[in-house]
């Protein structure tokens, strides 16, 4: 028994251990999910919240279109947060490919 454990331990890479990248792969996946689906959450919050606003004062979106610092708020409250959603989501999500191909390609160097 203490053989197969040497032999095992002998042959994992020494900076590294590929159930931990393994683990931190799926968990930068997990978490690229759940920050897009907050940030879409948020720009809905802000949407449903300018409505509202619209609503109490008797307002239609035709006139504030006409308004240049409408566009401003709107950019500024839905734009910005979906933006940075999006770019977050596409840094994790790469995060993640990128130590999936890593362990592949070690995977493969050691088949060899």
């Amino acid at each position: 028994m203490e053989e197969t454990e040497m032999k095992v331990q002998e042959e994992e890479p020494i900076y590294y251990t590929p159930k931990r990248l393994s683990r931190i792969s799926d968990l930068a996946s997990i978490v690229s999910w759940v920050v897009l689906v907050g940030f879409i959450g948020d720009v809905i919050v802000q949407i449903i919240s300018l409505m509202a606003q619209l609503k109490s004062q008797s307002l239609a979106i035709s006139t504030l279109t006409r308004e240049p610092s409408f566009y401003s708020y709107i950019f500024t409250n839905a734009g910005i947060p979906l933006l940075t959603g999006l770019g977050l989501f596409a840094i994790l999500q790469g995060v993640s490919v990128g130590l999936n191909v890593l362990l592949e390609m070690d995977y493969k160097a050691h088949a060899e």
